[in-house]
């Protein structure tokens, strides 16, 4: 662990946690520490991990890499280890909230490390699904982590700002499942893409963000085979899951969030400018501003996510169908906007 073995520069690299690293397994992926201006291998694909390499790698407290290429082993070797193996517990999944909340906090120094600006929102996403991932999975659901998101979007404005954003520059890591974490962080990475366009001040970029990011959180009062179901849902069914736009709002007020800005965005997301949307049939001038650049996001992310009755959409066919059958609902200038940014 204490040999350097080869030096990296240039390359993409996403940062991983280590306390999914199991005792007793082969490692299936190089693993790499950040130094000055390159990316060092220490441990190489193949490595056992015995007492000695694990306790190095896990209490040293090292932030590992994984190839950004090499992401999607790290994925599979996440998911075939079962929570235990030996004597040692180190389960991603039942990490405690409350040390997610505190590593979130670390996210600015490596966002300083990294040099280029496709790293720097892989560390955001990575961090902020890793939050909210562990919110969904804690005792303490009915409460959001209004803090840590801030501070997270923040750091994401800063991030937006210092170089211009463009699809490329992120969707390579972009999950594709439907899954509520990648949802919301995915749903904030295009609204930062709108946002970047309409001169928002700070403040208000932060809003918006913060908005994007919590839009959803109300669904986990919904059931999960009813979020999931493939077939056509039925009147009383559509009914339930209309109430997760004013649930989010709720949520998050209780929570200790109580921007109007940010609350009328979330509870506007699925309002429609011709009044067919709910919760209030709201039209045109009635629905927020930022409510308008959610709803296009978040039916852009539909889209373009596999859902449980068919594939996902590609980027290009998702926006032309967006602008073809949608004009009449979406603000078509905030369709246009993720448009110009495809490339």
């Amino acid at each position: 662990m204490s040999k350097i073995i080869k030096l990296f520069l240039k390359q993409g690299f996403t940062p991983v946690d280590t306390r999914v690293f199991k005792l007793g397994s082969v490692l299936p992926f190089d693993c790499y520490i950040q130094r000055f201006n390159g990316f060092f291998i220490v441990l190489e694909s193949g490595t056992f991990l015995n007492e000695s390499t694990y306790r190095k790698l896990v209490q040293k407290n090292l932030q590992i890499f994984v190839q950004t290429r090499k992401y999607e082993d790290y994925k599979t070797y996440v998911q075939r280890f079962s929570p235990q193996i030996g004597e040692r517990h180190t389960s991603y999944e039942t990490q405690e909230l409350e040390e997610v909340l505190a590593q979130c906090y670390d996210m600015k120094s490596l966002l300083k490390q990294s040099q280029s600006l496709h790293d720097k929102l892989k560390i955001i996403y990575t961090y902020s699904k890793y939050l909210l991932n562990a919110w969904l999975q804690s005792k303490q659901r009915e409460l959001v982590p209004v803090d840590a998101v801030s501070f997270l979007m923040e750091e994401f404005v800063f991030v937006a700002n210092s170089e211009h954003l463009t699809l490329s520059k992120f969707n390579d890591f972009l999950d594709e499942e439907d899954d509520l974490a990648a949802h919301l962080v995915k749903v904030a990475f295009f609204a930062a893409m709108i946002g970047s366009h309409i001169n928002l001040d700070f403040s208000d970029q932060k809003k918006l963000l913060i908005a994007a990011i919590l839009h959803d959180v109300g669904k986990t009062e919904l059931d999960e085979e009813l979020l999931h179901k493939s077939d056509f849902l039925s009147e009383f069914e559509y009914k339930l899951i209309q109430r997760h736009a004013e649930a989010s709002a709720h949520m998050v007020r209780q929570s200790g969030l109580k921007d109007r800005v940010i609350l009328n965005a979330i509870k506007d997301h699925h309002e429609r400018l011709d009044g067919s949307g709910y919760p209030k049939g709201a039209k045109e001038d009635r629905i927020s501003m930022f409510g308008k650049i959610l709803a296009v996001c978040d039916m852009f992310d539909a889209m373009i996510t596999i859902k449980p009755y068919r594939g996902a959409y590609s980027t290009y066919n998702a926006l032309k169908l967006m602008r073809l059958e949608a004009r009449d609902k979406l603000e078509m200038r905030y369709v246009n906007l993720l448009v110009k940014d495809l490339k």
